[in-house]
């Protein structure tokens, strides 16, 4: 990839966080209380496409707030629970997760191998 190329993604990327973080700044109190939390644990995750889980879950929280729902309505009284469920459906996308896949790649490499 040149650095032009770089530079557009680059670009891209903070025009997509800015449009993310205006969204959520959009949500009423105790979403946004909720909200904000939530992204600040799965940022502890290196995670290819941390944007869209954050718009995923802002736009699930854009509808339940729409629909007159309490926050907790739509991630259950355990908000940790609902998020360490979210990553668990992305964990091939962190890095925890290609480790692991990488790990048990080896291994089964090693085993078709002795087999030979």
């Amino acid at each position: 990839m040149n650095i032009f190329e770089e530079w557009a993604k680059i670009s891209a990327e903070k025009r997509l966080f800015r449009e993310y973080r205006k969204r959520a700044e959009a949500l009423p109190k105790e979403y946004r209380v909720v909200f904000f939390e939530m992204e600040q644990y799965i940022w502890n995750f290196a995670l290819d496409g941390l944007i869209d889980v954050l718009s995923d879950i802002i736009t699930l929280f854009e509808t339940g707030a729409a629909d007159g729902k309490h926050v907790l309505e739509i991630t259950g009284h355990d908000v940790l629970g609902f998020c360490d469920g979210l990553l668990q459906e992305w964990r091939s996308r962190t890095w925890q997760g290609k480790v692991r896949e990488r790990f048990n790649e080896r291994i089964h490499r090693k085993l078709e191998a002795l087999k030979e």
